[in-house]
């Protein structure tokens, strides 16, 4: 049986797999919500909508309507920066890190069920291959 660990290592590798043309269609969908929630999440320094677009490889515009959105469902909040008052700082509200967790627990479900029924081995030659495929279509 696999575990709660390796499923967390498969997902984090899944995603690295993603090519950057699937963000082009980043709408205000949860989808849409859960890459700038994660990103947010996991970020170590000040994000702003700039930041996310290079990110996410989408417009200044398509950022700036999701997180208008996104904001307005209490998931982020938009403030200026102490560091740079010409800078709007985006951050991730106590209901988006919930939102976040859950889609990332649900996501992590699915994958133990993949993990119990595909061995590890055809999981890695999948993430190999599609590593492969994203350079491809990024380039």
């Amino acid at each position: 049986m696999s575990s709660r660990k390796d499923a967390q290592k498969f997902m984090e590798k899944l995603y690295s797999s993603i090519p950057r043309f699937f963000y082009s269609e980043l709408e205000t969908t949860q989808r849409g919500f859960g890459f700038v929630l994660s990103y947010l999440e996991q970020a170590d320094s000040e994000v702003n909508a700039g930041d996310l677009s290079k990110k996410l490889n989408v417009s200044t515009a398509r950022i700036a309507a999701l997180l208008k959105k996104m904001e307005q469902s209490g998931l982020i909040t938009r403030r200026t920066s102490p560091k740079d008052a010409r800078r709007i700082v985006v951050e991730i509200t106590p209901s988006g890190i919930a939102l976040v967790d859950g889609m990332r627990e649900q996501t992590l479900h699915r994958i133990e069920l993949l993990l119990a029924q595909v061995s590890k081995e055809d999981l890695e030659t999948y993430i190999r291959i599609s590593h492969q495929i994203k350079k491809v279509m990024d380039e």
